[in-house]
């Protein structure tokens, strides 16, 4: 199973939300949805409000499924049966979240913010999309007004946390982030997860590798804190542990290394091989993995 699809631990939560707003508005009847707003479907047929609102809930489910390729073609059913649903573009949107292609998920998850600025989750999927792509500023400002919908989500304070460590600016306000994250869902692996970054960052790398053991035994095999891990214990001098936790990452996700390298760990020279790189050679990631969503992000922000 792959890094993205481990996320789902995360988006998955968001998914459930949209899902269960999604079925509410089916039963309370589509209030906000009017007919003029119905496009033709694909063999020219009228759509109905009640096939559009199905077609709705296939994408979502598609999603939840973890159908990524089946859900990317239902959910563009949806947003052409209504293109100002902002359903469809939510799910797509978060199927793209779960694979890495944090551009084409900025597309969307922009426009459902739009076209429903009410939404927490669609504000937070945005943020993400940005985080994702290392602009991190962009993305502390829409995880504050997703945290202004919804005062106290850790997945948001958690995801703050970790833009903020990111960006490089405030690390006492990341660390207040992960820390309230902690305390409302001690059982939240992200959190634990993100602060151990922020602590990679100022170099206390024994409190990060405690913060990201604890990630792990929440949740087994989290590729990110297992390469944060192993580059902590690699500054440690454990440099038999931390190629266990390095290898161990990489095989799960291909692209974890990159995570890092976008969020300022790892410098650019561990993976283009030009300049300098804190691991050794033989520590260093491969060529790119295949499909490289991640490494469009990585060649955008380096070129």
């Amino acid at each position: 199973m792959s890094q993205s699809q481990r996320r789902i631990a995360f988006w998955g939560i968001v998914a459930v939300l949209l899902l269960v707003g999604t079925i509410l508005q089916v039963r309370a009847g589509s209030h906000a949805m009017s007919p003029v707003s119905l496009n033709v479907g694909p063999n020219g047929e009228y759509a109905t409000e009640e096939e559009a609102l199905l077609q709705g809930l296939t994408c979502a489910v598609s999603v939840l499924a973890l159908q990524l390729p089946l859900a990317e073609r239902e959910c563009e059913r949806a947003i052409a049966l209504s293109p100002e649903d902002p359903v469809g573009y939510k799910y797509r949107g978060l199927a793209y979240l779960l694979q890495h292609r944090f551009e084409r998920a900025e597309a969307d998850l922009k426009v459902a913010a739009r076209l429903d600025p009410r939404d927490a989750d669609s504000q937070a999927g945005y943020a993400q999309a940005l985080s994702g792509q290392a602009r991190f500023s962009e993305a502390i400002a829409r995880f504050d007004s997703a945290l202004k919908l919804s005062p106290g989500d850790v997945r948001y304070l958690s995801s703050r946390c970790w833009a903020r460590g990111g960006e490089g600016k405030d690390f006492p306000a990341a660390l207040a982030d992960c820390n309230r994250a902690i305390q409302l869902g001690p059982r939240y692996a992200v959190a634990y997860d993100s602060r151990g970054f922020v602590y990679l960052r100022l170099g206390k790398n024994a409190q990060a590798a405690k913060d990201y053991s604890t990630a792990l035994r929440i949740q087994p095999g989290r590729a990110t804190a297992l390469l944060g891990r192993g580059v902590a214990e690699y500054r440690l001098g454990q440099a038999a542990k931390a190629a266990i936790d390095i290898q161990q990452a990489r095989k799960i996700d291909p692209e974890v290394d990159d995570i890092y390298i976008l969020a300022g760990v790892l410098q650019d020279g561990c993976r283009n091989k030009e300049g300098p790189c804190e691991l050794p050679v033989w520590l260093r990631p491969g060529p790119f993995g295949a499909p490289a969503f991640l490494s469009v992000s990585y060649k955008n922000l380096t070129h």
